[in-house]
């Protein structure tokens, strides 16, 4: 498998998110429970040892809606620019030509208690082919990665009309800052696999911004079911 391949396949999913909604809390939830959200957020960098930083350095945008329950929903994504430098920069895409350099995917979230009680979502999106020009075969993104809420950090309930979230890494080579939930064993982590190839992981940095379109204003709820 290509290393190339697998650190383009793990930008997508970085970008993912940089548009994901959180709220505070375990068992949190959003008042009402089918609210609409819009995101944006700033360029992410993916860091693997020994291999270049992978950006998608244009406009990242978002449109989701929670699915009634105020606690899991689905997103849809849309990112720009997408590429990576191995001396020269190749454009890469989920279309059928890398170089619109436009990278699309659809995603499921849930509302969880990360470790040391911080308040996140899980992440899990759809696989996701991306081919990159010059660089081989296409490869596949799969798994799911944990996010962490940064604002509002008031004690909910908290009603709000903007939501922070982080993915961190940490150490050298860089791994991820969360990988478990509260009350739970299991780590979550992204997997890229080409044809033929083993699943490898890496980490992931990336912030955003996400703001509540219908209503505009909702209400974290820290007693959700």
């Amino acid at each position: 498998m290509s290393k190339k391949m697998m650190l383009l396949a793990l930008a997508v999913v970085s970008a993912v998110i940089f548009v994901l909604p959180a709220a505070a809390s375990a068992n949190w939830g959003v008042t009402p429970g089918n609210a609409e959200f819009s995101g944006s957020g700033p360029d992410g960098s993916l860091f693997a040892s020994g291999e270049p930083t992978i950006r998608c350095a244009g406009t990242t945008t978002a449109s989701g809606k929670y699915d009634g329950s105020g606690t899991t929903g689905h997103i849809h994504l849309h990112f720009t620019l997408c590429t990576t430098t191995v001396i020269f920069r190749f454009p890469c895409s989920t279309t059928a030509t890398p170089k619109d350099e436009i990278i699309t995917v659809t995603a499921s979230f849930h509302n969880v208690d990360i470790t040391e009680n911080k308040p996140g979502v899980l992440v899990t999106p759809e696989p996701t082919v991306i081919k990159c020009e010059s660089v081989g075969n296409a490869i596949t993104v799969s798994g799911s990665v944990l996010g962490e809420v940064t604002s509002p950090i008031h004690t909910c309930p908290i009603n709000t009309n903007t939501l922070g979230l982080k993915l961190g890494v940490t150490g050298s080579p860089a791994t991820q800052v969360h990988k478990t939930i509260v009350g739970s064993a299991t780590e979550y982590d992204l997997s890229a696999t080409t044809a033929g190839g083993s699943a490898v992981t890496a980490a992931l940095n990336a912030s955003a911004t996400n703001t509540f379109t219908n209503p505009k204003e909702v209400m974290l709820d820290c007693g959700a079911p």
